[in-house]
């Protein structure tokens, strides 16, 4: 079943791609759709149809996701703030939410027919600039000028409905960002404006930093790099953790297996790479396939996988769930390896610094609660992630993944970065003089 997956693969995502125009959202709606399949395999009659099948499932996903995104609004430079209300679970966050998009709306409609139409497209419909440019058949800096006109005008009639800047945290649920969730969970409440977006997989979480709907994020080294090599200006403020992952498997020989990894430009490629040009008899021969981290466990269990490497807790949660069993764990391949770093867009960084500085030093105070109250933190991280309360606390009180020196290193980073280039998940280098920065340290 492995082999047939894997020939359908191209054809599947080729067809999502087209349909949704981006790489990223086309990798999303393919794993979604693969479990769906795989979950209902008892309702398939005919296993010959099964490419016909899967290809009815993604086409279905792509219209729901199209649905979903022709809902959302980005205002992009606008969306470094948030509406005056403060984040609760009341009525009223609904309304004050509800009242902000209608206000975004008439404020476009208020705009000149030229940039209305682009507005329109732009932040309401999520079209990105070359496709405007295909419908409304202008060149693509004309739809970029428009756009530059009209957000000053924008942000001038919605200022009313504005508050002060907000830091916009991307993290996923997984023990690594518990730095990220025990600051936030510290300043509810309090002034100091952090706003966390869960997301369920790196592609998701990079193509929002990459559009600017987060500032900031928790983010695994390689992606960052990746990220800053294809044209958005990031920067390397603080490490995230340390160590933190494991190899799972119900086989100790892994040869000619797959290993799901979270993704092409994932710290586990660069340690699979490692341990290959290591011990080539043991790990020369391993084959990856994309997988979210909160997919993991189940795609091992259908067996769509062999194994997977990625972060805790869903090592020890497969654990203890029975018939499988840590191979190895990243800290043995490369103790107190770099994996997830904390991010943040050098435009907002740069429009405020105080803001990052703050948040900094709340990430610090985290780290320090995390030494101290392992209770609070695994009560942090249940409340965040939905992992059992007990798991969380084994993750903490094992030392799992590790909090010391946390500093932006540029001699750890270019290690690092070496170990990427050499494993192939890099084509080339970042510019660590641009990426590396200490000044919020």
């Amino acid at each position: 079943m492995n082999e047939r997956i894997s020939g359908l693969m191209p054809g599947v995502l080729a067809r999502a791609y087209r349909m949704l125009g981006s790489g990223d959202e086309a990798q999303d709606v393919v794993q979604e759709s693969l479990l769906i399949a795989f979950s209902r395999l008892d309702q398939l009659r005919d296993v010959g149809s099964f490419s016909a099948w899967l290809n009815a499932i993604v086409v279905s996903q792509c219209h729901r996701q199209l649905r979903v995104r022709g809902r959302e609004i980005s205002l992009e430079s606008l969306g470094l703030y948030e509406p005056i209300a403060s984040k609760s679970f009341d009525p009223s966050l609904s309304y004050e939410s509800t009242c902000f998009r209608v206000a975004a709306n008439d404020a476009i409609l208020q705009l000149a027919p030229t940039l209305r139409e682009v507005c329109q497209l732009y932040f309401e419909s999520g079209y990105s600039v070359a496709e405007i440019a295909e419908v409304l058949s202008l060149k693509q800096g004309t739809v970029r000028k428009h756009l530059h006109t009209a957000k000053p005008l924008l942000a001038d009639m919605l200022a009313a409905h504005m508050g002060e800047p907000a830091i916009k945290v991307g993290y996923l649920p997984i023990s690594d960002h518990l730095l990220g969730m025990v600051a936030h969970r510290l300043n509810m409440g309090r002034n100091f404006r952090i706003h966390m977006k869960r997301f369920l997989s790196w592609s998701a979480l990079a193509s929002a930093l990459r559009r600017g709907t987060i500032n900031t994020a928790f983010i695994m080294a390689p992606l960052a790099m990746q990220l800053c090599n294809s044209g958005t200006p990031l920067k390397y403020i603080m490490d995230g953790h340390h160590d933190g992952s494991a190899l799972t498997a119900s086989s100790e020989k892994l040869q000619g297996k797959l290993v799901g990894v979270p993704g092409p430009f994932s710290t586990h490629r660069v340690l699979l790479g490692k341990l290959a040009m290591d011990q080539p008899g043991n790990w020369g021969n391993v084959g990856t396939a994309d997988t979210n981290p909160s997919y993991v466990i189940n795609s091992l269990k259908r067996q769509i996988i062999d194994a997977f490497f990625c972060a805790e807790p869903w090592s020890t949660k497969c654990v203890s769930e029975g018939g499988a069993d840590v191979q190895i764990r990243s800290k043995d391949i490369s103790p107190g390896h770099i994996c997830c770093v904390v991010a943040v867009r050098e435009d907002f960084s740069s429009a405020h610094p105080e803001l990052v500085n703050d948040y900094v030093r709340t990430l610090y105070q985290a780290r320090d609660k995390i030494y101290t109250d392992s209770d609070y933190c695994a009560a942090t991280q249940a409340e965040y992630t939905g992992v059992p309360r007990e798991l969380a606390a084994r993750i903490i009180e094992e030392d799992i993944v590790t909090f010391d020196d946390l500093s932006p290193d540029r001699g750890r980073m270019d290690e690092f970065m070496q170990l990427a280039l050499a494993s192939g998940v890099l084509s080339s280098s970042c510019d660590l003089d641009e990426f590396v920065c200490d000044d919020f340290s």
